[in-house]
C-alpha cells in the first residue's frame, strides 16, 4: 500500500489501478480503490488552491449589474480576471515561462520548459464549452476532476492570464516521454478500468462525469515509454449529478472525499469507513 501512494505522488503509471472490487446493493460492482486517501488529499489541496479565487469570480459576477449578463462566457471571462488581479491568482502572459511546442489552437497555446521536462498551458477555459455541457462558473474544477481521474498526469493550476483580451488558465504538467498512441480498443478498456463506459462517439462517462474527444487519432492520449496509457489532457464534462454538489465542495474538505468517491465509483464495503477501506 505504501508503494502505491507513493507511486500515485509521484506519478507512478499503476498508481490508479483498482485493486478490488464487491458488489453493491444496486447489483453493480462498486470498485475498492487503495490509494483513496492520497486521491482525496490532491484533491483538496487542488480545490484550496482555487477556492478564494471562484469565491472572488462569484463575487465579481454578482456585482456586474447584469451589464454581461446576456453574455455568460464574457460576464465569466471578466470575473475571472478581475477576480485573480484580486487575490494574487493573475499571471502576466509574458511571463509564463517556456518556448512555444504547438502553433496556437483554439483551445490553448503550449509551451515547454525543456532542462525540467514539463508543459506550461495557456488555456482558453471556455473552448469547447459545448462538449462539456456544464455551466462555465465550473471551469475552475475542471482540472481537479482532470486529476481524481489521471493523477499520473496532473495539471496545475498556475494562475490566471489574460491573451488578446480574453480570460485564460495557466496550467503545468510534466512531459510524457511517448513516441506512439494506443488505438481505441487499448482507450476504452484503459477507461473502463476507471468505471468510465461509452457513452457516445469519442465519449465515456459514470453517473457523475464524462469525458470526451478520446480517441486514437487525437493528440490526447498516449502510450508512454512504459507502454502505459497516459491521459494528457481530455475534455471533461460534469453531468448534473456532481454540479449539485460543487457549492459543498468549495466549503468542506468532507465534501471533497465525498466527491472524489463518486466520480471513482468507490463502494465502502459493509459499512467500512474510507480509513479502513484503504488500508486493507
Amino acid at each position: 500500500m505504501i508503494g502505491t501512494i507513493i507511486n500515485i505522488l509521484k506519478g507512478g503509471r499503476n498508481a490508479r489501478k483498482p485493486e478490488n472490487s464487491v458488489p453493491g446493493g444496486d447489483g453493480c460492482e462498486h470498485r475498492i480503490i487503495y490509494p483513496f486517501k492520497a486521491i482525496c488529499e490532491q484533491a483538496i489541496s487542488d480545490i484550496g488552491r482555487v477556492r478564494m479565487l471562484a469565491a472572488a469570480c462569484a463575487a465579481e459576477r454578482s456585482g456586474d449589474s447584469g451589464a454581461v449578463s446576456s453574455d455568460p462566457i464574457r460576464r465569466e471571462g471578466l470575473a475571472l480576471i478581475a477576480a485573480a488581479r484580486m487575490t494574487g491568482d493573475f499571471v502576466q502572459v509574458t511571463d509564463v515561462p517556456g518556448t512555444r511546442y504547438t502553433i496556437r489552437t483554439g483551445e490553448s497555446e503550449v509551451r515547454i520548459v525543456q532542462t525540467e521536462q514539463v508543459y506550461y498551458k495557456i488555456k482558453d477555459p471556455f473552448a469547447k464549452m459545448h462538449l462539456k455541457r456544464h455551466p462555465v462558473e465550473c471551469i475552475l474544477l475542471e482540472h481537479v476532476v482532470h486529476n481524481i481521474l489521471f493523477p499520473d498526469c496532473r495539471l496545475e493550476f498556475v494562475g490566471v492570464t489574460e491573451d488578446f483580451h480574453k480570460a485564460r488558465l495557466v496550467l503545468r504538467q510534466k512531459a510524457v516521454r511517448s513516441e506512439s498512441r494506443p488505438d481505441d480498443g487499448q482507450i476504452a478498456r484503459a477507461l473502463g478500468s476507471l468505471g468510465l463506459k461509452p457513452e457516445r462517439r469519442y465519449e465515456f462517462g459514470n453517473e457523475f462525469v464524462f469525458v470526451t474527444d478520446v480517441g486514437q487519432d487525437g493528440d490526447n492520449v498516449l502510450l508512454d515509454d512504459d507502454n502505459a496509457i497516459r491521459f494528457i489532457d481530455l475534455i471533461i464534462g460534469f453531468k448534473q449529478s456532481l454540479v449539485s454538489c460543487f457549492p459543498d465542495v468549495m466549503k468542506s474538505d468532507d465534501s471533497v472525499e465525498d466527491m472524489v468517491e463518486k466520480i471513482c465509483g468507490v463502494h465502502n464495503a459493509a459499512g467500512a469507513s474510507r480509513s479502513q477501506v484503504v488500508s486493507q
